[in-house]
């Protein structure tokens, strides 16, 4: 019986400072009328808690496309990035209503990540190959791009929404506005009322699990003969 006592003491200390230095999320410090003041966190929302029910999930692909890989390395060809580092998720959608389908990767390593989010690029058809239209950093996923009006007419890319983290701990949802080809920066979305996308349709991409129980798949850039799995 000493020896258990002795045993649960010894746990105790070592345990006890991971209790007590814990940090406190139950409360967030705001502003109010000038003062910092205490104020009760916001419940955790899901990333994809948002997305409005008549939205398609998709996940990714769940087969390598070679030229599209072949794409993504001849890009970063000229740069310093290990590419056994680099690992890529992939979404073909027509975001212009030409008919033709883009190429949406989803770029995940330690030279491209802001805060913890990937980079997303854009590649579109040139010839037999593709080619890099943007870079869109620090954007969250996943995203919805509304289905377009066949009225429009519009050669431009389709708008884009996701979910954007406050520093006060609750979240909003932005709008990225293209002009023509060309996004702004995830960082310069327009904030959009929750209740303006109850009704809208489209396709959310990088979601956890597809509508048909498919993963959100990575594959890795690494070469080959380096043994590293090419799929996670």
């Amino acid at each position: 019986m000493t020896y258990k006592i002795q045993f649960l003491a010894a746990a105790m200390v070592f345990l006890f400072p991971f209790f007590s230095q814990g940090e406190d999320i139950s409360t967030i410090s705001i502003e109010k009328n000038g003062d910092m003041v205490e104020a009760p966190a916001p419940a955790p929302v899901s990333p994809e808690a948002w997305i409005p029910k008549k939205v398609k999930k998709e996940s990714s692909l769940q087969t390598e496309d070679q030229g599209l890989r072949q794409a993504v390395l001849d890009y970063f060809a000229d740069s310093t990035y290990d590419e056994s580092l680099m690992n890529y998720a992939c979404n073909f959608t027509d975001l212009s209503g030409d008919g033709g389908k883009e190429a949406l990767v989803l770029l995940e390593s330690p030279y491209t990540d802001r805060d913890g989010k990937p980079e997303l690029l854009i590649f579109t058809r040139d010839g037999e190959g593709w080619h890099m239209e943007q870079e869109i950093t620090g954007i969250s996923v996943p995203f919805l791009i509304p289905r377009r009006d066949k009225k429009a007419g519009s050669s431009d890319f389709s708008p884009l929404y996701f979910m954007e983290d406050e520093e006060t701990g609750g979240t909003t949802v932005k709008k990225l506005s293209p002009q023509g080809h060309l996004y702004p920066l995830a960082a310069n979305g327009e904030p959009v009322e929750l209740k303006s996308l109850k009704k809208m349709k489209g396709q959310a991409f990088f979601c956890a699990v597809s509508k048909k129980k498919e993963p959100l798949r990575w594959f890795s850039l690494a070469p080959a003969e380096t043994g590293n799995p090419s799929i996670s």
